[in-house]
């Protein structure tokens, strides 16, 4: 009995797996409130990302840089992009972090996903916003990425970002499986463009797997 337990643990683990290598965060921040929510991911995974540059920085003052914002999605622009991501054919899932401007995702973050094939991808959004949750964003990016499957939102109020990691955390634990790959071969993308980080495994669904083996043990 022990055995077949065992077998059918280790038939689920394998099942449910999603290897790191396989997932890339895409990202823009102005304030540096979504860098931290992308920071607290990369922190607790192996999980690479690229961080979108606008050419031209947006104003530091709120009230200016918001009018330019609505002047963009009026106008419908695409503000150019520092060396934009053009080849994700190495990854599975996106995870697609942005501010909400009035209740809708920047139109920088069209920029950089009408240069991306996403066809069969799986874009999961993470956004921080000033009370809006996620507005509208999830229809903007079903919208121009029509070949990807779009999940529900992350939002997190940027003013208490600095005390979420720990939520963050969950969040990415609950969502992914993740089966941390040492072979991270990014030979099929242009590497200039990515980002690397280092190997700071987060351990909680592994202790959890193997609590529930050894509770199975126990129980038979």
């Amino acid at each position: 009995m022990k055995e077949f337990l065992f077998m059918i643990f280790l038939l689920i683990s394998m099942k449910n797996a999603i290897k790191s290598d396989k997932i890339l965060i895409i990202y823009f921040s102005r304030t540096g409130n979504t860098e931290t929510f992308a920071n607290y991911i990369k922190k607790n995974s192996n999980i690479t990302s690229y961080k979108i540059v606008p050419s031209t920085p947006y104003p530091e003052d709120y009230n200016t840089m918001l009018n330019l914002a609505q002047e963009e999605r009026k106008n419908n622009s695409r503000p150019e992009i520092q060396n934009p991501l053009t080849n994700i054919s190495h990854y599975d899932i996106i995870l697609l972090g942005h501010p909400i401007w009035y209740g809708h995702i920047p139109n920088i973050i069209i920029t950089q996903l009408e240069k991306l094939n996403l066809n069969g991808k799986t874009i999961y959004p993470f956004n921080t916003h000033g009370g809006s949750g996620v507005g509208s964003s999830i229809s903007d990016i079903k919208e121009y990425a029509p070949g990807a499957t779009v999940k529900d939102g992350y939002p997190i109020n940027g003013n208490q970002i600095k005390s979420k990691e720990e939520e963050i955390i969950d969040w990415l634990d609950d969502t992914f499986d993740i089966d941390y790959n040492d072979d991270n071969d990014d030979s099929d993308d242009n590497t200039d463009e990515i980002t690397q980080i280092s190997k700071t495994n987060s351990f909680r669904n592994i202790k959890f797997k193997y609590f529930l083996l050894i509770s199975l043990f126990i129980l038979f």
